[in-house]
């Protein structure tokens, strides 16, 4: 049985080596060479550490690719590991690899951090005193596109409209183009109805069912679009898909 609570808190107190490595962390220019992978395994170890074993809120949008990978990190972290001290031991060890040298308080030569490295949460700097504000981690930011990049600048495709909500144009692109397959999943893993229900654009939801779509189909993920509703807070979105069972889709006209 694992020694954390299901609070807010942790029954685990980092040593002070632990706040060290992180204070390094914070600013080793080395973090600019390592992959996505080990940031994200670091940011996971240290929210587990010192805030709880597993994150204190619900699953981010699949919009918000950089908050939703953080979260995955720290919920990965805490079915992987049984105890602080050996979630602790993980970190230092990849601290060591990066440079850190157990006794160094002082943080290293800081380079300026290239425009798509790792870039560090502000509440999550750690103090000059060797302590950690909040909690310290990678933040990921610039890995994953901005959801206002995820659009072209003209909307050609049926999950393009799907997730601008423009209805009028979802229309006439089936309307021209009648046997669309309404339940094909884009580069990200996600069909139109996954991406109009995350959005909140309920009448574009409602289009889709009644043409065809299957509220069934699950994402990347295995999220249907019943559950990325519910997690994005769409609450109409979810009251339609649960009273949706779309067995007659009408034809268009």
């Amino acid at each position: 049985m694992k020694r954390f609570s299901t609070s807010t808190s942790t029954m685990y107190e980092p040593s002070s080596s632990f706040r060290e490595a992180a204070a390094y962390l914070s600013s080793a220019s080395s973090l600019q060479q390592v992959s996505t992978a080990t940031k994200l395994e670091l940011y996971g170890l240290f929210k587990w550490l010192t805030v709880s074993p597993s994150p204190n809120t619900s699953r981010p949008s699949i919009f918000d690719m950089t908050g939703r990978a953080k979260w995955d990190a720290w919920k990965s972290t805490g079915e992987n590991y049984n105890d602080g001290a050996e979630g602790e031991r993980r970190y230092l060890q990849i601290a060591r690899d990066l440079g850190w040298t157990e006794g160094t308080i002082s943080k290293p030569q800081v380079g300026a951090p290239e425009e798509d490295e790792i870039d560090w949460d502000e509440e999550d700097v750690p103090t000059q005193s060797g302590g950690v504000r909040s909690g310290l981690g990678p933040s990921i930011s610039v890995m994953l596109k901005d959801e206002n990049d995820l659009l072209p600048e003209t909307d050609t495709t049926i999950h393009d409209f799907a997730v601008s909500g423009d209805l009028n144009k979802l229309m006439t692109l089936l309307k021209n183009n009648p046997h669309l397959n309404l339940n094909q999943l884009d580069e990200n893993g996600y069909a139109p109805l996954h991406l109009a229900s995350d959005r909140g654009n309920i009448s574009v939801v409602k289009f889709l069912l009644t043409k065809g779509a299957d509220p069934k189909v699950k994402d990347s993920d295995g999220m249907t679009a019943h559950d990325l509703a519910e997690v994005a807070g769409r609450v109409d979105i979810v009251q339609t898909l649960s009273q949706t069972s779309n067995p007659h889709p009408e034809p268009f006209r």
